[in-house]
Protein backbone atom coordinates (compact mmCIF):
# COMPACT_ATOMS: atom_id res chain seq x y z
CA UNK A 1 0.00 0.00 0.00
CA UNK A 2 2.83 2.20 1.02
CA UNK A 3 4.52 1.45 -2.58
CA UNK A 4 1.39 2.43 -4.71
CA UNK A 5 0.95 5.48 -2.57
CA UNK A 6 4.53 6.62 -3.53
CA UNK A 7 3.95 5.85 -6.54
CA UNK A 8 0.68 7.81 -7.21
CA UNK A 9 2.69 10.81 -5.01
CA UNK A 10 5.33 10.62 -8.38
CA UNK A 11 3.05 10.39 -10.40
CA UNK A 12 1.06 13.50 -9.11
CA UNK A 13 4.02 15.23 -8.49
CA UNK A 14 5.41 14.69 -12.37
CA UNK A 15 1.88 15.73 -14.04
CA UNK A 16 1.85 19.22 -11.96
CA UNK A 17 5.76 19.88 -13.02
CA UNK A 18 4.69 19.06 -17.02
CA UNK A 19 2.98 21.24 -19.50
CA UNK A 20 0.96 19.20 -22.03
CA UNK A 21 0.13 19.54 -26.02
CA UNK A 22 -3.00 19.19 -27.46
CA UNK A 23 -1.44 16.00 -28.95
CA UNK A 24 -0.48 14.42 -25.36
CA UNK A 25 2.58 14.45 -24.58
CA UNK A 26 4.56 16.02 -21.37
CA UNK A 27 7.06 18.63 -21.26
CA UNK A 28 8.87 18.68 -17.97
CA UNK A 29 9.06 22.37 -17.01
CA UNK A 30 8.50 23.92 -14.22
CA UNK A 31 4.45 24.32 -14.04
CA UNK A 32 4.12 27.52 -13.63
CA UNK A 33 3.69 29.36 -17.11
CA UNK A 34 4.41 32.54 -15.88
CA UNK A 35 7.88 31.99 -14.61
CA UNK A 36 8.89 29.75 -18.24
CA UNK A 37 7.60 32.92 -20.18
CA UNK A 38 9.70 35.13 -18.11
CA UNK A 39 12.74 32.91 -18.28
CA UNK A 40 12.60 32.78 -21.67
CA UNK A 41 12.19 37.22 -21.61
CA UNK A 42 15.07 36.89 -19.10
CA UNK A 43 17.47 34.79 -21.22
CA UNK A 44 17.18 36.48 -24.55
CA UNK A 45 17.86 40.03 -22.50
CA UNK A 46 20.74 38.73 -21.35
CA UNK A 47 21.48 36.52 -24.95
CA UNK A 48 20.79 39.76 -27.30
CA UNK A 49 22.61 42.56 -24.69
CA UNK A 50 26.00 40.62 -24.46
CA UNK A 51 26.11 39.79 -28.11
CA UNK A 52 25.30 43.58 -29.22
CA UNK A 53 27.72 44.66 -26.38
CA UNK A 54 30.58 42.53 -27.59
CA UNK A 55 30.07 43.49 -31.41
CA UNK A 56 30.74 47.06 -30.68
CA UNK A 57 33.64 46.29 -28.17
CA UNK A 58 35.14 43.90 -30.91
CA UNK A 59 34.82 46.68 -33.50
CA UNK A 60 36.54 49.63 -31.48
CA UNK A 61 39.95 47.16 -30.81
CA UNK A 62 39.38 45.85 -34.21
CA UNK A 63 39.50 42.53 -33.14
CA UNK A 64 38.48 38.82 -35.39
CA UNK A 65 35.02 37.94 -35.80
CA UNK A 66 36.17 34.76 -34.35
CA UNK A 67 35.90 36.44 -30.98
CA UNK A 68 32.49 37.14 -31.24
CA UNK A 69 31.80 33.30 -31.62
CA UNK A 70 33.22 32.92 -28.35
CA UNK A 71 30.88 35.11 -27.31
CA UNK A 72 28.17 34.35 -28.42
CA UNK A 73 28.99 30.60 -27.30
CA UNK A 74 29.58 31.79 -23.60
CA UNK A 75 26.61 33.63 -23.68
CA UNK A 76 24.47 30.94 -24.93
CA UNK A 77 25.95 28.47 -22.87
CA UNK A 78 25.64 30.31 -19.89
CA UNK A 79 21.60 31.52 -19.99
CA UNK A 80 21.12 27.65 -21.47
CA UNK A 81 22.96 25.74 -18.31
CA UNK A 82 20.88 27.83 -16.09
CA UNK A 83 17.25 28.06 -17.89
CA UNK A 84 17.42 24.53 -19.74
CA UNK A 85 15.71 22.92 -16.53
CA UNK A 86 12.80 25.69 -16.25
CA UNK A 87 11.72 26.60 -19.82
CA UNK A 88 13.82 24.50 -21.87
CA UNK A 89 15.95 27.33 -23.03
CA UNK A 90 14.94 28.31 -26.26
CA UNK A 91 15.54 32.25 -27.02
CA UNK A 92 14.70 32.13 -30.25
CA UNK A 93 11.33 32.17 -31.62
CA UNK A 94 12.26 30.07 -34.36
CA UNK A 95 13.83 27.26 -32.08
CA UNK A 96 10.34 27.61 -29.92
CA UNK A 97 8.30 26.58 -33.78
CA UNK A 98 10.42 23.89 -34.20
CA UNK A 99 9.60 22.41 -31.35
CA UNK A 100 6.18 23.01 -31.86
CA UNK A 101 6.01 21.32 -35.07
CA UNK A 102 8.26 18.17 -33.82
CA UNK A 103 5.35 18.23 -30.93
CA UNK A 104 7.77 18.97 -27.87
CA UNK A 105 5.82 22.05 -27.24
CA UNK A 106 1.98 22.76 -27.15
CA UNK A 107 1.91 26.11 -29.90
CA UNK A 108 0.00 28.39 -27.04
CA UNK A 109 3.73 28.01 -25.36
CA UNK A 110 5.27 28.31 -28.31
CA UNK A 111 3.33 31.72 -28.86
CA UNK A 112 3.72 33.02 -25.25
CA UNK A 113 7.50 31.98 -26.10
CA UNK A 114 7.69 33.57 -28.67
CA UNK A 115 6.01 37.01 -27.41
CA UNK A 116 8.48 37.15 -24.66
CA UNK A 117 11.70 36.20 -26.98
CA UNK A 118 10.66 39.24 -28.80
CA UNK A 119 10.15 41.33 -25.39
CA UNK A 120 13.43 40.45 -23.95
CA UNK A 121 15.34 41.49 -27.45
CA UNK A 122 13.74 44.55 -27.60
CA UNK A 123 14.42 45.13 -24.15
CA UNK A 124 17.93 44.42 -24.38
CA UNK A 125 18.69 46.59 -27.84
CA UNK A 126 16.37 49.70 -25.90
CA UNK A 127 19.29 49.27 -23.15
CA UNK A 128 22.17 49.38 -25.32
CA UNK A 129 20.90 52.58 -27.35
CA UNK A 130 20.59 53.94 -24.58
CA UNK A 131 23.98 53.47 -22.73
CA UNK A 132 25.52 54.26 -26.46
CA UNK A 133 24.60 57.77 -26.21
CA UNK A 134 27.21 57.86 -23.10
CA UNK A 135 30.07 56.64 -25.06
CA UNK A 136 32.91 59.16 -25.27
CA UNK A 137 32.99 61.84 -28.19
CA UNK A 138 36.18 61.47 -29.19
CA UNK A 139 35.53 57.94 -30.58
CA UNK A 140 33.96 60.11 -32.93
CA UNK A 141 31.09 57.45 -33.63
CA UNK A 142 27.49 58.57 -33.85
CA UNK A 143 24.79 56.55 -32.86
CA UNK A 144 23.61 55.82 -36.44
CA UNK A 145 26.75 54.14 -37.55
CA UNK A 146 26.49 52.18 -33.87
CA UNK A 147 23.48 50.74 -35.67
CA UNK A 148 24.61 50.39 -38.42
CA UNK A 149 26.79 47.90 -37.23
CA UNK A 150 24.39 45.72 -34.61
CA UNK A 151 21.36 45.74 -37.35
CA UNK A 152 21.20 42.89 -39.44
CA UNK A 153 21.17 43.84 -42.96
CA UNK A 154 22.77 42.41 -46.28
CA UNK A 155 23.12 46.00 -47.77
CA UNK A 156 24.64 47.75 -44.70
CA UNK A 157 27.04 50.67 -45.34
CA UNK A 158 28.86 49.39 -42.24
CA UNK A 159 32.59 49.40 -42.77
CA UNK A 160 33.63 45.90 -41.03
CA UNK A 161 30.77 43.95 -43.82
CA UNK A 162 30.82 42.90 -47.22
CA UNK A 163 28.39 43.86 -49.19
CA UNK A 164 25.67 41.04 -50.53
CA UNK A 165 22.84 40.93 -52.65
CA UNK A 166 19.75 39.38 -51.36
CA UNK A 167 20.43 36.01 -52.88
CA UNK A 168 23.79 35.55 -51.55
CA UNK A 169 22.33 36.88 -48.08
CA UNK A 170 19.68 33.90 -48.29
CA UNK A 171 22.53 31.42 -48.69
CA UNK A 172 24.15 32.08 -45.47
CA UNK A 173 21.39 32.89 -43.31
CA UNK A 174 20.09 29.13 -44.44
CA UNK A 175 23.46 27.93 -43.96
CA UNK A 176 23.60 29.48 -40.27
CA UNK A 177 20.17 28.97 -39.19
CA UNK A 178 20.05 24.92 -40.23
CA UNK A 179 23.57 24.60 -37.86
CA UNK A 180 21.42 26.05 -34.93
CA UNK A 181 18.46 24.35 -35.92
CA UNK A 182 19.68 20.88 -36.26
CA UNK A 183 22.46 21.42 -33.24
CA UNK A 184 19.47 22.50 -30.85
CA UNK A 185 17.46 19.90 -32.18
CA UNK A 186 19.76 17.17 -31.65
CA UNK A 187 20.03 17.70 -28.02
CA UNK A 188 16.15 17.63 -27.38
CA UNK A 189 14.43 14.57 -26.45
CA UNK A 190 11.40 13.47 -27.79
CA UNK A 191 9.40 14.85 -25.20
CA UNK A 192 10.91 18.08 -25.31
CA UNK A 193 13.31 18.02 -22.29
CA UNK A 194 16.93 18.84 -23.09
CA UNK A 195 19.62 16.41 -23.29
CA UNK A 196 22.66 17.28 -20.45
CA UNK A 197 24.56 18.42 -23.72
CA UNK A 198 21.50 21.08 -24.90
CA UNK A 199 23.68 24.10 -23.22
CA UNK A 200 27.09 22.47 -25.06
CA UNK A 201 25.36 21.93 -28.91
CA UNK A 202 22.78 24.99 -28.66
CA UNK A 203 25.58 27.16 -27.92
CA UNK A 204 28.14 26.08 -30.26
CA UNK A 205 26.17 26.00 -33.11
CA UNK A 206 25.54 29.60 -32.24
CA UNK A 207 29.03 30.03 -32.33
CA UNK A 208 29.65 28.49 -35.65
CA UNK A 209 27.05 30.94 -37.26
CA UNK A 210 28.25 33.55 -35.25
CA UNK A 211 31.42 33.48 -37.08
CA UNK A 212 29.92 32.67 -40.42
CA UNK A 213 27.74 35.20 -40.77
CA UNK A 214 29.44 38.19 -39.28
CA UNK A 215 30.80 38.85 -42.20
CA UNK A 216 27.91 39.34 -44.11
CA UNK A 217 24.45 39.87 -42.25
CA UNK A 218 25.64 40.53 -39.15
CA UNK A 219 24.08 37.17 -37.68
CA UNK A 220 20.30 36.97 -37.96
CA UNK A 221 19.58 33.09 -37.38
CA UNK A 222 17.54 34.49 -33.97
CA UNK A 223 14.44 36.51 -35.74
CA UNK A 224 13.69 37.81 -32.05
CA UNK A 225 17.12 40.09 -31.77
CA UNK A 226 16.98 41.23 -35.63
CA UNK A 227 13.62 42.45 -34.90
CA UNK A 228 15.32 44.46 -31.54
CA UNK A 229 17.83 45.72 -33.66
CA UNK A 230 15.95 46.83 -36.42
CA UNK A 231 13.20 49.09 -34.18
CA UNK A 232 16.84 50.63 -32.65
CA UNK A 233 18.47 50.90 -35.92
CA UNK A 234 14.94 52.24 -37.14
CA UNK A 235 14.58 54.75 -34.04
CA UNK A 236 18.56 55.72 -34.74
CA UNK A 237 17.79 56.80 -38.42
CA UNK A 238 19.81 54.09 -40.21
CA UNK A 239 18.05 53.56 -43.36
CA UNK A 240 16.66 50.48 -45.31
CA UNK A 241 16.70 47.95 -42.10
CA UNK A 242 12.77 47.62 -41.55
CA UNK A 243 12.08 46.05 -45.40
CA UNK A 244 15.06 43.83 -45.21
CA UNK A 245 13.51 42.26 -41.72
CA UNK A 246 11.74 39.70 -43.69
CA UNK A 247 14.59 37.41 -44.68
CA UNK A 248 15.84 36.92 -40.72
CA UNK A 249 12.42 36.09 -40.24
CA UNK A 250 11.59 34.06 -43.28
CA UNK A 251 14.73 32.02 -43.50
CA UNK A 252 14.86 31.07 -39.81
CA UNK A 253 11.24 29.78 -39.56
CA UNK A 254 11.71 27.89 -42.91
CA UNK A 255 14.67 26.16 -41.85
CA UNK A 256 13.03 25.18 -38.06
CA UNK A 257 10.48 23.49 -40.09
CA UNK A 258 12.69 21.61 -42.31
CA UNK A 259 14.76 20.48 -39.22
CA UNK A 260 11.78 19.56 -37.68
CA UNK A 261 10.37 17.81 -40.29
CA UNK A 262 13.68 15.48 -40.19
CA UNK A 263 14.04 14.69 -37.22
CA UNK A 264 10.77 13.59 -36.97
CA UNK A 265 10.95 11.39 -39.79
CA UNK A 266 14.51 10.05 -38.05
CA UNK A 267 12.99 9.31 -35.18
CA UNK A 268 10.13 7.38 -36.84
CA UNK A 269 12.04 5.31 -38.29
CA UNK A 270 14.73 4.86 -35.75
CA UNK A 271 11.37 3.39 -33.49
CA UNK A 272 10.43 1.10 -35.81
CA UNK A 273 13.66 0.01 -36.15
CA UNK A 274 13.67 -0.52 -32.24
CA UNK A 275 10.06 -2.10 -32.45
CA UNK A 276 11.13 -5.14 -34.74
CA UNK A 277 14.21 -6.20 -32.59
CA UNK A 278 12.05 -6.92 -29.69
CA UNK A 279 11.18 -10.39 -28.09
CA UNK A 280 8.00 -11.78 -28.56
CA UNK A 281 4.86 -10.40 -27.25
CA UNK A 282 4.63 -10.91 -23.17
CA UNK A 283 0.88 -13.01 -23.64
CA UNK A 284 2.86 -15.70 -25.70
CA UNK A 285 5.91 -15.83 -22.63
CA UNK A 286 2.41 -16.14 -20.32
CA UNK A 287 1.28 -19.04 -22.54
CA UNK A 288 4.33 -21.02 -22.79
CA UNK A 289 4.49 -20.62 -18.81
CA UNK A 290 1.27 -22.27 -18.49
CA UNK A 291 1.73 -24.69 -20.62
CA UNK A 292 4.99 -25.58 -18.87
CA UNK A 293 3.01 -25.96 -15.39
CA UNK A 294 0.12 -27.97 -16.90
CA UNK A 295 2.65 -30.42 -18.25
CA UNK A 296 4.25 -30.81 -14.48
CA UNK A 297 0.56 -30.79 -13.23
CA UNK A 298 0.32 -33.84 -15.41
CA UNK A 299 3.47 -35.51 -14.74
CA UNK A 300 2.39 -35.19 -10.94
CA UNK A 301 -0.57 -36.90 -11.21
CA UNK A 302 0.54 -40.11 -13.05
CA UNK A 303 3.90 -40.32 -10.29
CA UNK A 304 1.02 -40.28 -7.35
CA UNK A 305 -1.02 -43.35 -9.41
CA UNK A 306 2.14 -45.67 -9.88
CA UNK A 307 2.78 -44.95 -6.29
CA UNK A 308 -0.66 -45.81 -5.23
Amino acid sequence: MEAKAQKAGTERGQEKNSSSSPSGAKFYFSGRKWLRILTEFVGTYFVVFTIMAATCWITLTSLSPVYLGIVAFCAYAGAAAVFQGVSGAHFNPAVSFAMALSSRLSWLDALYYAIAQIAGAIAASGTLFGLLKFMPSDLNVTSQQWWELLANTFDSSASDRIKVGPGFAIVIELISAFIVMALVLRAVRSDGRPLRSYFFLSALGYAIATILASFFTGGGFNPAKATGAAIMAGAAGVPGVGPELWLFWIIPLLCAAVCALVNTIYSGLVRKEKSGTLPEPEEEERGTGALSEGEDEVGAEEKGAEEE
